[in-house]
């Protein structure tokens, strides 16, 4: 016997909700635009105002709907890495931190290999200057004195790495292989930031010029289309903990 066919209620609410989404999915709202009041989607749904309410407030824990006091509610440019990071203190262990290492690798690497043939000059140059803030941000941490300076400088280095890593991905004009590390940008992040913590000050990494270099090194190779060398910087700055 075949069981579980109870049917499931859907709320007036559910429906609005569902309704909503789908006018933003097919565009009929566009991102940015402010969409119709409480009142005026009330009379349009034929339902109350509160079952209204209740739609939008799910619409914005999504991150789907902006709503501004004493204005109304627009569509928001959905960011998954933004919702994801909000809940990544509750998934986020030493396990997925170990994990995250070969995830990166997988998604990047394989990056890598398109933006040799695909990357244009626009996003091309977007990286080289997050090479030169890079340098230039681990230069100022050396220069500072007090330990909290230096730790808000250190969390931008790994801000500015951040940034670059998203670029590659970028720079293979693969939709799903950006989406892929957007998701995961919150365990990246705190990847990148135990790396960054042990190579600032480890003796081998010479005040940090190696990682200067490597991130140098990727970007040079891509310029130069050298799939080899950009693979071979990019393990490192990966896999290499300075040790």
């Amino acid at each position: 016997m075949v069981k579980n066919l109870k049917i499931k209620k859907v709320s007036a609410a559910d429906l609005v909700c569902s309704k909503m989404k789908d006018l933003i999915v097919k565009g009929e709202w566009a991102v940015g635009e402010k969409i119709p009041s409480e009142s005026d989607l009330a009379e349009s749904f034929g339902v109350n105002r509160l079952t209204v309410r209740i739609a939008l407030q799910r619409l914005n824990a999504l991150g789907i709907l902006e709503t501004r006091v004493g204005d109304g509610s627009y569509v928001r440019s959905f960011d998954f890495s933004t919702h994801v990071a909000e809940i990544s203190d509750f998934f986020v262990n030493q396990k997925i931190l170990h994990d995250t290492q070969e995830y990166r690798w997988i998604i990047q690497s394989a990056a890598v290999k398109l933006a040799v043939q695909r990357q244009t000059p626009e996003v091309l140059e977007k990286l080289r200057q997050c090479c030169q803030d890079f340098e230039e941000e681990v230069a100022r941490y050396y220069s500072l004195k007090g330990s909290e300076q230096k730790r808000t400088s250190l969390e931008k280095t790994v801000d500015i790495g951040l940034q670059f890593h998203t670029l590659l991905c970028e720079l293979s004009n693969n939709e799903l292989i950006c989406l892929a590390f957007s998701i995961c940008k919150a365990p990246i992040r705190k990847h990148m930031l135990v790396n960054a913590t042990e190579r600032i000050n480890n003796p081998a990494g010479q005040k940090s010029t190696v990682w200067i270099k490597k991130y140098w090194g990727v970007y040079n190779a891509l310029k130069d289309k050298d799939e080899k060398a950009c693979i071979e910087n990019l393990h490192d700055l990966i896999f290499s903990s300075g040790h």
